[in-house]
């Protein structure tokens, strides 16, 4: 049975509503897929709904993520952006911030697959992982150079190699989301560079 990335996005909405996370769907730029601060989020209503969706349930896992550590998030993104401003003289620091960030995300989409699954739509849950590994791969390439890949081109090839049987996509593991209380944060742009004159 195909799925309707429609109805999961809006089954998405209707959690996020019911757990104080206000959902908005609207144009933004296109190099923009959404944004979001700790209590809203605004998802570019041009983009594909599977997209949205991914890009949606992840910035959840995100949300929830920062709300139950608040300092030690804080703490981690203003090492990554110490450490990319060092990378020249101290390039071992710079890995170790991009593993802490890599952590984080991770656990950020375990909890998105919980709620894939607890919204009752296993089925989309394995290219849900498919793309957000391959969105954080992209994104530790802009951390690592400065400049993210451009993402119709970088993906096609991800999934030619993962085809291919030269990319592994391990699973993400579920983590339950537990009780929260969304907090305020500054905005965090969700990007998604689509030629080569974007930055």
């Amino acid at each position: 049975m195909s799925v309707s990335f429609e109805e999961v996005v809006a089954a998405v909405v209707r959690w996020c509503e019911a757990h104080g996370i206000r959902i908005e769907q609207r144009p933004l730029p296109r190099e923009k897929a959404g944004e979001f601060t700790g209590k809203s989020i605004v998802m570019n209503s041009g983009f594909l709904a599977e997209d949205r969706l991914y890009y949606l349930t992840h910035a959840i896992g995100s949300i929830v993520r920062r709300s139950l550590s608040p300092k030690e998030t804080q703490e981690l993104f203003d090492e990554l952006r110490d450490a990319k401003q060092q990378k020249q003289t101290d390039p071992q620091r710079l890995e170790r911030a991009i593993d802490r960030y890599r952590a984080f995300e991770t656990e950020s989409s375990e909890y998105a697959v919980w709620l894939l699954n607890h919204c009752g739509y296993p089925g989309v849950i394995g290219s849900y992982t498919n793309f957000m590994w391959a969105d954080l791969e992209a994104m530790t390439q802009l951390h690592r150079t400065g400049r993210a890949p451009v993402w119709p081109t970088f993906f096609r090839q991800w999934n030619d190699e993962v085809t291919g049987g030269r990319r592994q996509v391990p699973p993400f593991q579920p983590k339950s989301i537990p009780s929260f209380d969304p907090i305020e944060t500054e905005k965090q742009d969700i990007l998604q560079r689509q030629n080569e004159d974007e930055q």
